[in-house]
């Protein structure tokens, strides 16, 4: 677990380059503006504004100016069940979040008492209250993510408990499972009402999502790994790694040996 405050008033490309951890980040900026990079997508974090990045998601900090405010890496056995479930599984898209004065100056005084405390963690009960504090300082992180998706107010209906259980399976078995039809025989309901389902809350249908966790691990074993594509088809579940290479072109855009020599240049 690591907690500090950052601040620059002008910082080009991180010295690090583009990377993937095991644990959460969690950025709350404060002021000023930076341009981030998370799994392959541009974004723009202006202003008061909250950030986060889920174990194994390739990120990396671009350029900042004027930015400064708070970074929380932690591991995700430190994270409880509820609040991971809520990133890994509710929120579609996990880019920046802007912030009103109000939930600014309430994130402001949570971390600050989270990195007051991590600085006396060796003392008696300082790891239990550190943890604590962090664990606070995340549930608000995803309370504010939660009410801004149409989930926030019906966590108990019935279609998000099955999106829910669909984006649960697909995360652990798309390497296994393609098939929209097998989630559904999974889940015990009909495609068609699955598709109804994850479509209505998310605008996309079954397919879209299965290959959509495919190619965002394509790209990152891509970026991340020395693996030859017919390697990656493979450790992706397919046995064929020409219907792989013309997957990969068809939904990323191009070659999955240009999408690398892109981000490899």
């Amino acid at each position: 677990m690591e907690v500090l405050y950052f601040e620059s008033v002008k910082k080009s490309a991180s010295l690090l380059g583009a990377h993937r951890d095991d644990h959460y980040i969690f950025i709350f900026q404060e002021k000023g503006e930076s341009n981030f990079m998370l799994d392959f997508k541009s974004l723009l974090v202006s202003g008061c504004a909250i950030l986060y990045v889920m174990p194994g998601q390739v990120h990396h900090s671009v350029d900042s100016k004027d930015a400064s405010g708070w970074f929380l890496a932690i591991d995700p056995i430190l994270v409880t069940e509820e609040y991971r479930t809520i990133f890994e599984h509710h929120i579609i898209n996990n880019g920046p979040l802007s912030l009103d004065d109000v939930k600014t100056e309430k994130f402001r005084q949570c971390v600050k008492l989270l990195y007051e405390r991590f600085m006396l963690i060796e003392e008696p009960l300082g790891r239990s209250i550190t943890h604590s504090l962090a664990q606070s300082y995340i549930g608000m992180i995803a309370g504010a993510y939660l009410s801004e998706t149409q989930f926030g107010q019906k966590q108990n209906t019935r279609p998000v408990q099955i999106n829910s259980q669909f984006r649960s399976l697909l995360l652990t078995s798309y390497k296994t499972i393609k098939s929209p039809s097998e989630y559904a025989e999974k889940l015990n309901i009909s495609l068609t009402y699955l598709n109804e389902v994850v479509k209505g809350l998310t605008g996309f249908p079954v397919s879209y999502w299965i290959h959509n966790e495919i190619i965002l691990e394509a790209k990152r074993l891509l970026y991340y790994s020395d693996l030859t594509v017919k390697e990656i088809a493979f450790e992706l579940g397919f046995s064929d790694h020409t219907y792989f290479s013309r997957l990969f072109t068809k939904f990323a855009g191009n070659s999955a040996g240009a999408f690398r020599a892109e981000y490899r240049k």
